[in-house]
């Protein structure tokens, strides 16, 4: 029985994750005539929330040997997690300098 509680919290939280990413993507196509950098957002959202997961598991493995610290942790994740932050990072700004331009 405890195998199956530790097992379906990892595969739930993982579909969780992939329905979440999916709904994200879904929203970014339906919104993508109206607002182009909202949708680009939300895509890069999206992107994000999927490689998220995978990030951390490279990271983790980066602190498998004893004399490994917290900043192997962060190199692995970085290693992983890079481009999609930079992405979404670009998106923000995108969304910012978007807003204010339909302000003035």
């Amino acid at each position: 029985m405890d195998t199956f509680l530790m097992y379906g919290s990892y595969y739930g939280t993982i579909a969780v994750i992939a329905v979440s990413a999916v709904y994200l993507f879904n929203k970014a196509q339906s919104i993508k005539m109206k607002n182009k950098s909202l949708s680009y957002f939300i895509f890069c959202l999206g992107l994000n929330i999927l490689a998220a997961p995978i990030a951390f598991f490279i990271g983790g493995m980066a602190t498998d040997s004893p004399e490994s610290n917290f900043f192997d942790f962060f190199k692995g994740f970085l290693f992983i997690q890079t481009i999609p932050l930079i992405l979404l990072i670009i998106s923000g700004l995108m969304l910012l300098i978007d807003k204010k331009q339909k302000k003035a």
